[in-house]
């Protein structure tokens, strides 16, 4: 059993034994370090770095070539390294660069069916100038009666610091105001809806003055909806483009088509509704929430009644609300093909 065991051991010490060999043999490369982290830079700032590593075999090491990912480039590197001394590859993040994280790799292939190859990681995050987080757009819905506010931050990456000016719209809708959370490079900038005038969805143009030469004037979009004590989502219905002659190769794909439309009434607790619609091809069903203050309309299409062509109708619900007794939603879509 003794001599069994032994001679386990000395097979697995054979397993073993090549990696060794082949970083002290004839061929081996050591790298100094394997990942470079640019961390953020913009779209012009200049980004370059130097892998180093050292020759720890026998044999002069001569690259054959390095492979890398889009944009980067070699801008010097040692075509011979010497046993025992230390060789590099200097890259460049290049130009044009695309916004977003980035992940690249290096591979440098050294002539020589036994020698190894080496791998490197660059990476990083590529920003705009000027950027907008999450977006450079407010999306914000309230209630009539009800303010509602929503922020977004504006981050410089800039050479130099910028500083808002002033902020102008031509909107009553909101307002807004900007706050500095680092002086020339975080901003803040905040819009209230003020919850009341026209309701309904509207879209204005904000616009940033900066300091900036390059981009002295910055736009961001507000995107606000008013909604009254009662009313739907969505407020218009569009079924797009039906084709019957899929349909009728797919007969499981009508259920997709159907429509769920929202009717609330903000602060109910005895809701009703009835819904009828004027579009021939459409089967309506309903369903109440428990807290009786809104209801889903179902708006499902009966294939066997579609007409080829372009319809334009509408959804209407009628509320026992006594302000608000009867909504009417705008519905459209196109029919290929007749059943």
């Amino acid at each position: 059993m003794r001599t069994k065991n032994l001679g386990l051991l000395w097979l697995v010490c054979l397993l073993a034994m090549p990696t060794t060999l082949s970083a002290q043999g004839k061929a081996g490369a050591k790298a100094a370090e394997e990942v470079f982290d640019f961390g953020k830079v913009g779209l012009e700032q200049e980004v370059e770095h130097t892998f180093h590593f050292q020759n720890t075999g026998t044999d002069t090491l001569e690259i054959k070539n390095v492979q890398l990912t889009l944009p980067l480039i070699v801008t010097k590197m040692a075509s011979q390294v010497k046993p025992g001394d230390t060789g590099s590859v200097t890259i460049r993040l290049d130009k044009p660069r695309k916004h977003g994280e980035f992940f690249g790799r290096v591979v440098v292939n050294f002539k020589g069916e036994d020698s190894p190859n080496l791998h490197f990681r660059v990476e990083g995050e590529v920003v705009p100038p000027i950027a907008f987080h999450p977006f450079p757009a407010f999306f914000v819905s309230t209630q009539r009666g009800h303010e509602k506010m929503a922020s977004i931050e504006i981050v410089s990456h800039e050479a130099e610091p910028i500083e808002i000016l002033r902020v102008e719209h031509t909107s009553s809708r909101f307002t807004t105001e900007v706050e500095t959370l680092e002086p020339g490079r975080r901003y803040r900038l905040s819009l209230t809806v003020k919850g009341d005038g026209p309701a309904g969805r509207m879209t204005d143009t904000i616009t940033l003055v900066t300091s900036s030469r390059e981009h002295p004037f910055l736009k961001v979009q507000a995107n606000t909806i008013l909604n009254e004590r009662v009313h739907t989502f969505p407020d218009a219905i569009d079924f797009g483009t039906i084709s019957t002659q899929y349909l009728k190769a797919h007969r499981q794909a009508a259920k997709s088509l159907t429509i769920s439309l929202m009717v609330y009434q903000d602060g109910g607790e005895d809701f009703q509704i009835s819904a009828q619609t004027d579009v021939p091809f459409l089967e309506l069903s309903m369903s109440q929430a428990h807290l009786k203050d809104r209801y889903e309309v179902r708006l499902g299409v009966v294939p066997e009644k579609l007409k080829s062509g372009e319809v334009n109708g509408t959804v209407v619900i009628v509320t026992n609300d006594p302000e608000f007794r009867r909504l009417t939603i705008p519905l459209r879509a196109v029919i290929e093909g007749s059943w």
